[in-house]
């Protein structure tokens, strides 16, 4: 069964490169999806198609206009608006509310507005059934930036919905002391970019291991296993991602957060980019597990959430692209993941997910479909299926090809230009092996087909 915390619908009007488009999030069908892994959405499509507007559509559900919006800057008019469907309920949110009444619907049902700001036209609408019980109204209430996040101490949270970028963020920040953080989990977890945090991020590895070396020191083992879960499972995920053995420590004098790779102590700043854009986002969603006051006592990994991953691919090898969105879909179970990328290597790396190949820029109109993704994939097929790329070889080797298949044709034809054709052939074969078999095997068929005898000299 998908967790019961989930978007699963969203339209924009009027917004980015849409016009008026449409998606449903549908859980994994599939019988035989493992109900221990994330539910997966991925964005595929050429630069500028909308891949992050929709990202940035989805963190507004739960962002609420705080501060700078960044689907606000996409909007294209005061008629612009999204509408979405989240836990049952419909929801819609726009510029303009002079048409809207409280109650009022869209096509996705009845909402009351939430609300409205008339300095600016700014609206937010949702769930008129169950309207102080679904979820969503105090998620937005609590982490609202103008309030408290814990507007009660009883307060306690059924779900938590967190963005990130790609972006390699960590650096070497100054630790003072050990001291409490009181910054709210909720800072700027939505903002992509402005997420990672790390004077934050490196204050709670100090903390956490400060903790544990002070259980251990009261004989209190199992206290001190609690404080090192959370990097326990960081240093394991970078281990299955990458092949590295990581270890967090803190330097006493002076006073410092490093981390041993392979046993070589290295300063975040000097990290490789591709390690460093994994620590930095997976460290800060971890410390803000942590944080947060859950409605249900468990493992915090397994708590439900919404996870919004813009590039999730970049600054990273290939064999890392592999092996990202596996890590993460057994390391959050409870999750459902919406993830932008370039990547045929994310693509093909997950056999339990919706991929959803967006239009080009300008005929981002109608219903977006989602295809299921699958294992036994060439990376040859996902490229033509996902990504519309046919070509196989360089751009100038892919040119030759092209010219010698339309000597090959002429040849076949009429039995002319014979020597052009074999010195094209020769051009490609001096290419590399793979090409010089290819040329090889349509020189055969060449030669079977018109009895002449070919080969390259």
């Amino acid at each position: 069964m998908p967790q019961p915390y989930r978007v699963e619908a969203l339209a924009l009007h009027q917004v980015g490169v849409f016009d008026d488009v449409s998606i449903d999030f549908k859980p994994i069908a599939s019988a035989e999806r493992d109900a221990d892994k994330a539910e997966i959405h991925l964005f595929t499509g050429p630069n500028g198609c909308g891949k992050s507007t929709l990202l940035y559509a989805l963190a507004e559900i739960f962002n609420g206009y705080q501060g700078d919006s960044l689907i606000l800057s996409r909007f294209r008019s005061s008629d612009s608006y999204v509408d979405f469907l989240f836990r049952e309920q419909a929801g819609k949110y726009g510029v303009r509310y002079s048409n809207l009444v409280s109650p009022s619907s869209n096509r996705y049902g009845d909402f009351l507005i939430a609300k409205y700001e008339p300095t600016n036209g700014r609206y937010f609408g949702y769930g008129k059934k169950n309207f102080e019980e679904n979820g969503l109204r105090l998620w937005r209430q609590c982490t609202d930036i103008s309030t408290p996040y814990n507007l009660h101490p009883m307060t306690r949270f059924k779900y938590a919905a967190f963005a990130y970028s790609g972006q390699r963020t960590l650096r070497d920040t100054k630790i003072s002391a050990i001291q409490q953080i009181t910054a709210t989990p909720f800072e700027a977890a939505l903002s992509f970019d402005g997420s990672v945090r790390p004077q934050i991020l490196l204050q709670w590895i100090a903390n956490n291991r400060t903790q544990s070396a002070l259980a251990k020191a009261d004989g209190d083992n199992q206290a001190a296993q609690v404080y090192d879960q959370a990097l326990n499972r960081i240093t394991t995920l970078i281990r299955d991602i990458c092949d590295l053995e990581l270890e967090f420590r803190l330097e006493r004098s002076p006073l410092a957060v490093t981390v041993r790779v392979n046993g070589d102590t290295i300063h975040f700043d000097s990290l490789p980019d591709g390690l460093k854009s994994i620590i930095s986002w997976v460290a800060d969603l971890s410390l803000r597990l942590e944080a947060i006051p859950w409605q249900e006592q468990r493992d915090v990994f397994s708590q439900p959430i919404i996870l919004l991953l813009d590039e999730v691919d970049i600054h990273l090898h290939p064999k890392w692209q592999r092996r990202i969105l596996p890590a993460i879909q057994t390391l959050l179970p409870n999750a459902q993941i919406f993830v932008s990328t370039h990547s045929p290597f994310v693509v093909g790396s997950v056999e339990d997910a919706w991929v959803y190949r967006l239009p080009e820029p300008g005929q981002g109109n109608g219903i977006i479909e989602g295809v299921q993704s699958g294992a036994g994939k060439s990376y040859r097929l996902i490229l033509n299926e996902v990504f519309g790329i046919d070509d196989e070889f360089d751009i100038e080797t892919e040119a030759l090809f092209d010219e010698f298949y339309r000597l090959r044709d002429r040849f076949m034809k009429d039995q002319q230009g014979l020597e052009v054709l074999l010195e094209t052939a020769g051009k490609l074969a001096a290419r590399g092996e793979e090409a010089a078999l290819i040329v090889n095997r349509e020189l055969r068929q060449i030669a079977r087909v018109t009895g002449q005898e070919l080969s390259l000299a």
